[in-house]
Formats: C-alpha cells, structure tokens, sequence
C-alpha cells in the first residue's frame, strides 16, 4: 500500500461512493480508487480480503479502517424535510474519514465570536466579512467549501464576471480570502447539539466528533442537499451512470455518448450547455410546460440555439434500467404515454431539501424545512418562538442572535449573487447583535 495514501474500496454504485469522492476530490485529498469490479490492482494489492466488509472502505496509510454507516442505503432513502435517517451516524462518518486523512475537524480556540455554519457562497460570504473586520471566526462545513455553487460548471450572471466563472474559481477564491482573514474553516464538521448558556449571549455547541466550543453568535448558511429523484432503479444506479447535481469532472467521460439532464431551473441549463460541450445528444427533461417559469433568459435562448439539446417538456422519468450501468430511461409525456430513453448517464438537478435537520425544535421552521427568519417569524401571529421584546432582526432565525443566509432560508431567492449579499449583510447584524447592551426578555419570559 503507498505509505502516503489512502485506499477507497468500493463499487461506483456503493452507497455513499458518490459522497465520499466528492469529499476527498473537492478537498485536493490524494487517494487510491479500487473498484472490485473493474480494478485489475484489487488482487495485487491484496484488496480482495476486504471485499467482505461494508463498502465503501477507506483504509488509512497507517492501516486503520473506517467504515461507512452499516444502514447507509436506509439513510440516503429515508429523506423527510431534509432530515436523514441516522443522522449523526452518516455525519460521524464524514467526520472520520476527514479527520483521518489529515483535513481540520477539530476547533483551535475555545470560544468564537461567530459560528458560521456551511461554506458555501452566502457561509464563506460572512466568515470573510467576520474575519476581516476582527471577530474570531469559525465555519463549519459538512463536504467541501464551495457547497453546491461549487460543483457549478460555469456562473454566468454573478457581477464581475462577464465571461462567467466556475463554482470551483468562485469557491477557491473565497475561501482563500477566508483563510487570509483568519478565518478557521473545518470541514466534516456538524452541529450535533447546542445548549443556550445562562447568559444568553453564549451558545455550547457540541459537533458530531465529540469537540465542543461556544459562540457569541451564529450565520446558519448550510444550504440543501440534492432532492432524491422517487423513481424505480435511479438509487440502484447512482454512480453508475447516474449523479446527483452537474459533476463537472463527469462531463468528458461521456464524450460522444448520450446524457440526460432532469430540472429545469438555473443550474440544470448550466448542466446541459456544459454537457452539450462534450456529448453527442443532452436530452433536457422538463416536467413542466415551459423552461421560462424557472430558468434565465439566457439560458433558455442558449439551450434552445443548441442543436445538440433536445428539450423535451412536460416529460417525467417513470423508471431507470440498466444491468451494471444506466442505459435507458422509462419516460411519462404528458399525452399519458410511455416511451424509452436511451442514455448513458442521468444528472439530477431538481432542487433541495435544506439541510436543518439537526436544528430541528431549536430554530423555527417552515413545512418544508427552510429556516422561519425576521417578520415570518410572526406569520398566523405566532410570538412563541420569539423571546424578546424587540422585534427579530431581518435575518434573524428565533433564537437570538443566530442569523439565517442563503438557499436554507424561508423565502430566500436560489441564486449566488443573493446568497453572498444575505452573507455579508448577515455580519452587519451580527455586529448590532453583540453591541447590544442587554437582551430584555418579554413579560412571559421573565415570568
């Protein structure tokens, strides 16, 4: 085994395979790939033992093994508001094998002044606008900096760049600044508890690997996770032709073969155009009757000048078949009929569950799971989950001090550019938030 790096047993369609890539792939993490289907090295390096274990397997230079959760597949399936079944199982996971091959995990100090909490356009906003105007700054992120808009093949329509930019440039660069301002970013790292000390200007967080730390106050950034496609075959072809959001490094393993897309928002136009560069046919599927309720002008006028993207509209995807890999969709048109789809790969672009579960009964929120922020906090004229006798800051979550920005927040625009902007506006109430002089609690509460 190389002394320096890692070893990943497992199938392309092991669930969590597909997770795991991205955490090392995006976080610049050397490591060894051994399919035991395809990889002639699996015998010669002695991997063939193993093949009895749960994969993925990543197995440390130092000999030390780190399962995935034993429930894994359940966990992916069992999706409810963004909630995953075994939670901090699958967190804890995450955590080892980051901590194991040598990414930050651990807090270096004991008490921060903010907690940022993803890192993503609107997380990575506010620790460079935190941390370059002095306070002490922490930020949590489950994967890789960058979240979503990261994995983006290309951003168009953020200002300053005409030419657009890639979500890996975007990400790379702020988080450089991040760094540069002091910032502390780890990564595997989640909330797994939080006590509200007496004080009230202090929280006790406790994340899933066991450290602790308190925070003065808190930007809640995490983002959503990729909404599950509910159709026969789709989870038991993940990485093995199909994939959950763009997956740039993905488009030119499919040059010259046939590619479907399914969404119809910003991000699977982008997905298409960038496939369109290197299939030989992108099919985009719409489930609605038009791309323009959901997607940029810009886009559309681009997708339709293509000649290699066939937009077909009102269309569902009934089934994926496939032996070891993808090779046809089963699709539903909106006349009622069935027809086949023949497709190498599948991208999956269809929105997100926001990624809160595990501030589930601390902080308000919707039906669907997005952060309650501000005046919606008083929707139905609901103060129970307000206990101050001021009102709720614009982004204010209902615990005070602990701001909401981006995707994850109720009624939040799904776009980079806003996502940066609640970011930064974010830390300027977090800086009226820590001038307070007190925080007076309402009558009941005082009660």
């Amino acid at each position: 085994m190389p002394e320096q790096t890692p070893w990943v047993i497992s199938r392309a369609s092991s669930p969590g395979a597909t997770e795991l890539r991205r955490l090392l792939s995006r976080n610049g993490v050397a490591y060894r790939w051994l399919d035991p289907d395809v990889d002639p090295l699996v015998p010669l390096l002695g991997a063939e033992a193993r093949l009895d274990r749960p994969l993925p397997l990543v197995v440390l230079p130092d000999g030390r093994e780190i399962e995935p959760p034993r429930r894994y597949q359940e966990a992916r399936r069992d999706l409810d508001m963004g909630e995953i079944y075994q939670y901090g199982e699958t967190a804890r996971w995450r955590s080892q094998v980051a901590e194991g091959v040598g990414l930050p995990t651990r807090p270096a100090r004991e008490v921060y002044d903010v907690l940022v909490v993803g890192a993503g356009p609107a997380g990575l906003t506010a620790a460079v606008s935190a941390a370059s105007e002095g306070l002490e700054t922490l930020v949590l992120e489950r994967i890789a900096p960058g979240g979503q808009a990261g994995t983006s093949a290309r951003i168009e329509n953020y200002p300053g760049f005409p030419e657009g930019i890639t979500g890996a440039e975007l990400a790379a660069g702020a988080y450089e600044q991040a760094v540069r301002f002091g910032a502390e970013i780890l990564v595997g790292a989640e909330v797994q508890a939080v006590t509200t000390e007496p004080a009230g200007r202090t929280s006790r967080i406790e994340l899933v690997n066991g450290a602790q730390l308190r925070a003065r106050s808190a930007v809640v950034a995490s983002g959503v996770a990729y909404r599950r496609l509910d159709a026969p075959g789709v989870e038991e072809l993940i990485g093995a032709g199909v994939h959950y959001g763009d997956a740039p490094a993905d488009a030119p393993r499919y040059r010259g073969r046939d590619v479907a897309v399914v969404g119809a928002a910003n991000a699977a136009g982008q997905a298409a155009l960038h496939l369109a560069q290197f299939a030989r046919r992108v099919a985009l599927l719409v489930r609605g009757a038009s791309l323009e309720r959901s997607m940029s002008r810009y886009l559309v006028e681009r997708i339709e000048a293509a000649d290699s993207i066939d937009v077909r509209l009102s269309t569902e995807i009934v089934r994926a078949d496939g032996a070891e890999r993808l090779e046809e969709l089963i699709l539903c048109e909106g006349d009622g009929g069935h027809c086949v789809l023949r497709t190498d790969a599948l991208f999956i672009l269809i929105g997100g569950h926001p990624l809160t579960g595990a501030l589930a009964g601390w902080l308000r929120r919707d039906e669907h799971g997005f952060l309650m922020t501000g005046r919606d906090l008083f929707l139905e004229d609901e103060r129970s989950w307000w206990a101050l006798e001021r009102d709720p800051y614009p982004l204010e979550s209902s615990h005070p001090g602990v701001f909401v920005a981006g995707d994850v927040r109720h009624g939040s625009i799904k776009r980079v550019a806003s996502a940066v902007g609640e970011g930064a506006m974010a830390v300027q109430l977090v800086h009226q938030f820590l001038d307070e002089p007190i925080l007076k609690p309402t009558p009941s509460e005082r009660s």
